[in-house]
């Protein structure tokens, strides 16, 4: 039967085992505790931040622009355009362009139309075939007349 014993020293246990026989071994030490894990390197600091937010929008002032910037465009065109919008007599809406240009030859290329509307900001195109007034205090809007449109006529 093997006896057990216990040495300390100042920087280290030893485990010594006493044979049957008499012979003293040296046990091994315990193994040493496992290393702790290594933390995630850190993000770079650029990455980390948060983008800083998109400046706020005026939408008034991007609605004015828009409507100036369409209008100018329209100066040298020949064609008749105002500012405001041609009420009711739906004809065809959202019509696939995005000038006031190209709503304005729309209109002109479809016999059932007298009027068109163009939303500055959106890009919509609407075409009437009659109407009953013209609004130009709506500010978003482009509107203008085919060379079919006699004024004083009665539309139907």
């Amino acid at each position: 039967m093997a006896a057990f014993g216990y040495i300390c020293a100042p920087s280290v246990m030893l485990v010594l085992a006493l044979s049957a026989a008499g012979a003293v071994s040296q046990a091994a030490p315990p193994a040493p505790p496992p290393a702790p894990p290594v933390p995630p390197p850190m993000p770079p600091a650029s990455a980390s931040a948060k983008a800083p937010a998109p400046p706020e929008i005026d939408h008034d002032a991007h609605m004015h622009a828009s409507r100036e910037r369409h209008l100018s465009s329209m100066a040298t065109s020949g064609v008749h355009y105002e500012r405001g919008v041609w009420m009711y007599g739906d004809y065809k809406q959202d019509v696939d362009v995005d000038t006031p240009h190209a709503c304005a030859q729309a209109c002109q290329a479809d016999e059932g139309c007298l009027h068109w509307n163009f939303h500055v900001v959106h890009h919509r195109c609407d075409l009437k075939s009659h109407a009953s007034g013209h609004n130009s205090d709506v500010p978003d809007w482009i509107s203008g007349n085919s060379n079919r449109y006699k004024p004083g006529a009665v539309e139907l």
